[in-house]
């Protein structure tokens, strides 16, 4: 087996549609990317002597000391400022897009790579190329109610979608934290709205990077839509409800070229119970079983 090969994770996607519209509505699909990283190598016989960079880098080190902070300030005591901002914040993150969370959630660094790296040589090169040619990424939908081609096609239209508003999104948080400097001379509370547009850029960083993985992997035909008949029980178990919206256009087309069910109105064809059967299938953390309802609920407030 490659070094490459050795060096990536295997990844999953699993795609639950949450509401389907007829054109030009679009549908709006909760996305799990899953990654279960390579094992570890091995430590070094003869450890380097600590140094006074954190062993884990920089970054990680930076993100779990404010993981830890942050949850810190959620155990403060009842009514201080600390408090107040992390109850704050929860009901701010319960509000944040569901797809941005999904994909920041997509390491680069473990994920498969988008292409063999450039400074492979020789042997080892050759056997990089033939780990990679293999690669296949499955992409799990409930063909109940999805296909193979539009499993495809709506993930390539979510990408097309989030990429350009996760780079608005990095600039301009980028851009704005230098404004918030003057709040630096508050005394004891620290200065909040730097931190605030900072999380906000790295959020869409994260994202975008997430994104453009995706991305690439999805253009050279390494995502492969596979599917998944234990997800049906999701909406065979789910009653249909019609979501209020504004009513379509009568005279828009289908993708088609054709007349579709423009007048019928976009139906939630999932629930929070049913919900809990891909819950279940997918072994899915307390963390992730938020985060598929967070994306219930605001699919169901995006059509209201």
């Amino acid at each position: 087996m490659s070094s490459l090969r050795k060096s990536w994770g295997k990844m999953r996607i699993v795609a639950l549609p949450l509401i389907r519209a007829p054109p030009p509505q679009r549908i709006i699909t909760y996305y799990s990317f899953k990654i279960v990283p390579p094992p570890a190598p091995p430590p070094p016989k003869d450890p380097p002597p600590p140094g006074w960079l954190p062993q884990e880098g920089v970054v990680r080190w930076a993100t779990l000391k404010v993981d830890g902070t942050w949850a810190g300030w959620g155990k403060a005591e009842t009514g201080s400022w600390r408090l107040r901002v992390f109850e704050f914040g929860e009901r701010f993150l319960d509000r944040l897009d569901f797809e941005e969370g999904a994909l920041k959630r997509v390491n680069v660094k473990t994920a498969p790579p988008t292409k063999v790296p450039d400074d492979l040589e020789g042997a080892e090169r050759e056997e990089a190329e033939a780990a990679w040619e293999k690669l296949e990424i499955p992409l799990l939908y409930p063909p109940s109610v999805s296909s193979a081609p539009t499993a495809l096609a709506e993930l390539r239209a979510l990408l097309e979608r989030r990429i350009p508003l996760h780079n608005k999104g990095f600039y301009t948080w980028l851009l704005i934290a230098p404004l918030t400097a003057p709040f630096m001379i508050i005394p004891v509370v620290p200065n909040l709205p730097f931190f605030f547009c900072a999380w906000r850029a790295w959020s869409h960083y994260q994202a975008l990077r997430g994104a453009r993985h995706v991305d690439a992997l999805l253009q050279n035909g390494k995502i492969v839509p596979v599917p998944e008949p234990t997800f049906d029980a999701v909406y065979t178990d789910a009653k249909v409800e019609e979501i209020d919206a504004p009513t379509p256009d009568p005279n828009a087309k289908t993708d088609a070229g054709s007349e579709g069910d423009v007048n019928q109105k976009p139906k939630l064809i999932v629930t929070r119970d049913s919900l809990g059967h891909a819950m279940r299938a997918l072994d899915m953390q307390d963390d992730d079983a938020k985060d598929v309802l967070r994306a219930y609920e605001q699919a169901m407030n995006r059509l209201r």
